[in-house]
């Protein structure tokens, strides 16, 4: 096979055995890579019912055919296993200079389950694997950790996938961080790898990946990095990064503020792309010109201040433990984002879960008595760090915070639901459903809970002429993006099937998405140069939507029904203040578009499962029995 090492790694923690599956061309052509091979071994070997930090769970690191090629947007890997926030299927994808790495070394895939009875790391070098003793990590910051593994395996070239200590403490939305700025970052699955005594894999490898035509897949590449100056969406990227989002929303009246009260922040000038220029520079991934992560600049700002080897804060944590908190001040959403970086947590859930803690307290519902004495006012920067670093470390009222927003609604009571904005327990990234309609749709229906990055969103279809990519789709006239209708929901459901095709090939939406630098004919070009296959989009689609099915069925079997495809009650209010002063969420036509998609997507009765036939189509007859 070209594309692939061929190789499979499992991973018993409990009985301290690893061994090697070698799948045929066939289960690669079906399956694909990513996430949806991930979310195939989740659903085969762990039990129904599974407790999501128990020893049964199965956590899923797997890479795509085309990973490894120095191509843009190549360089990701996903992350599957049952999710402790929400209780359903768990997928994060990340990207950076592991997964590369991982191929390099021999393997398309990590399976992993059991517990070991004292932390653990485990070693891939080469084809070959070992389980080594982590007591000496346990409990360190990310920083110290992967330095320790580097300095214990003598070589700085080790590329480290890893927990922080968020994750060995359980915290519902711990995440697993490579290079310490690149992160799986939804769900909890740091948690998982915590619950599971696993500090971190460690990988090297020195065998490149060989691929059926590698000069196509350069050429592809250097066509890539002309699109990148010629293309006004991805020279925006590179030039601003993703906190250009700021501008667009400020543009929408959807810049979340005041735990999602207000499309409108009045510190927003300051969180602007250019304002950052003042604090963070360009930064990347493996091989990619796209160059859209931003990272504290150390010739900007002392090392005393902040520790540049954590990064920088991309748009979501600028959004979430910024506008949404009402903090403008630059270097304490640094210092938050740094934070979060060590102890490896997700700055999404939590900037919402502070957010909803603000209001309760400027609503009464709890004091500083329930908080340890921390006074939760918006704009208190401070006061967000500090709970940070609790939270982080698990101690005092972090212990609760970490927890998610949902779980702390039930445990204060006094109406706080109506505060919240989660689906499934996992709280919402920085994009406003008020602002950008179809996204109430994504948010309800994702399989793995509220996320942004699952479909093209409204202002792909906002104003004529439409893209070729999007007409391609069937789009063929312009659309309110405040408005959702049925157009709305054939919007997410013929993207969504794009972009899990992305994630099951482990390829950035950045660089590979409706407007970015490579085209949905591209990605097919990119996988048969990889492989050797004549594939086509309708065959890569069905890999697309075979994930989701999974994903779906899956979630069935653990329970879940429509029910649980609900938006907050926070989504019909009214907003405040600007542009989309008094925006909701249409509630009659979120529900007409809700069964709408059902139908579409095959999904039947009060549980929404898959019909036998969908599955069938998608050969999934194991799964349809």
């Amino acid at each position: 096979m070209k594309g692939y090492a061929g190789q499979i790694l499992h991973v018993d923690l409990t009985k301290g055995q690893c061994w090697v599956e070698k799948p045929e061309e066939g289960f690669y052509r079906s399956y694909l890579g990513g996430s949806c091979l991930g979310t195939y071994y989740v659903l085969k070997e762990s039990p129904k019912g599974c407790d999501p930090l128990g020893p049964e769970n199965v956590i899923v690191f797997s890479v795509g055919p085309v990973t490894g090629a120095s191509l843009s947007g190549a360089a990701r890997h996903a992350v599957t296993a049952k999710s402790p926030l929400t209780g359903s299927i768990g997928a994060s994808e990340a990207g950076g200079y592991w997964a590369p790495e991982l191929k390099k070394a021999g393997f398309d895939a990590v399976v992993i389950k059991g517990r070991a009875s004292v932390p653990q790391y485990l070693w891939i070098h080469n084809g070959s694997y070992e389980l080594r003793d982590a007591s000496a990590l346990w409990g360190k910051t990310t920083g110290d950790v992967q330095q320790m593994i580097r300095e214990e395996l003598n070589d700085k070239n080790i590329r480290v996938a890893q927990i922080g200590p968020s994750g060995e403490n359980g915290c519902m939305y711990a995440n697993i961080v490579n290079e310490l700025a690149h992160f799986n970052g939804r769900g909890g699955l740091g948690a998982v790898m915590g619950s599971k005594n696993l500090r971190a894999i460690a990988v090297r490898g020195t065998v490149q990946a060989e691929f059926a035509d590698a000069a196509g897949l350069m050429a592809l590449a250097k066509r890539g990095a002309q699109q990148v100056l010629n293309e006004a969406g991805p020279a925006g990227f590179k030039q601003e990064g993703t906190n250009n989002c700021v501008n667009a929303h400020i543009g929408l009246g959807g810049l979340p503020t005041r735990n999602w009260s207000s499309g409108v922040f009045e510190g927003q000038d300051d969180l602007t792309p250019k304002a950052w220029e003042s604090v963070i520079k360009p930064g990347t991934c493996f091989a990619c010109v796209q160059s859209c992560k931003r990272h504290v600049d150390p010739k900007k700002v002392a090392p005393d201040v902040l520790d540049a080897r954590y990064g920088g804060p991309e748009y979501e944590t600028v959004g979430m433990c910024g506008s949404n908190l009402c903090i403008s001040d630059k270097i304490a959403i640094c210092k938050i984002n740094e934070i979060a970086a060590k102890y490896a947590f997700d700055t999404i859930s939590f900037g919402v879960t502070v957010g909803f803690l603000m209001e309760c307290m400027e609503k009464g519902l709890i004091t500083a008595e329930d908080t340890g004495g921390i006074e939760l006012r918006f704009g208190d920067a401070d006061g967000v760090i500090r709970l940070a670093e609790l939270t982080g470390k698990g101690e005092g009222f972090g212990k609760e915070v970490a927890l998610g927003s949902a779980r702390l609604a039930k445990k204060i009571g006094k109406g706080s639901e109506k505060l919240l904005a989660t689906v499934k327990n996992r709280e919402f990234p920085a994009h406003m459903p008020q602002a950008k309609a179809s996204l109430a749709l994504a948010y309800a229906l994702t399989p793995f809970g509220a996320d942004h990055v699952t479909i093209e969103m409204d202002p792909a279809i906002g104003a004529l002429p439409l893209s070729d990519q999007m007409r391609g789709f069937g789009f063929d006239r312009a659309e309110d993006p405040y408005e959702l209708n049925l157009e709305k929901s054939k919007l997410f459901w013929r993207t969504q099937l794009m972009y899990s095709m992305m994630d099951s090939a482990c390829m950035c939406l950045l660089a590979w998405g409706m407007w970015t630098i490579y085209t949905p004919d591209d990605f097919v070009d990119a996988v048969n140069m990889a492989t050797g296959w004549k594939t086509n989009l309708y065959e890569m689609l069905m890999v697309g939507e075979r994930r989701l099915q999974m994903m779906r069925a899956y979630n069935i079997r653990e329970g879940l029904t429509n029910a649980d495809d609900e938006l907050p009650g926070k989504m019909f209010a009214p907003l405040k203040g600007g542009i989309t002063d008094g925006f909701t969420v249409d509630k009659d036509m979120f529900y007409q578009a809700r069964e709408f998609f059902y139908e579409m997507a095959g999904w039947t009765g009060e549980n929404g499962a898959p019909t036998k036939a969908r599955l069938l189509s998608l050969n999934l007859d194991w799964l349809a029995d």
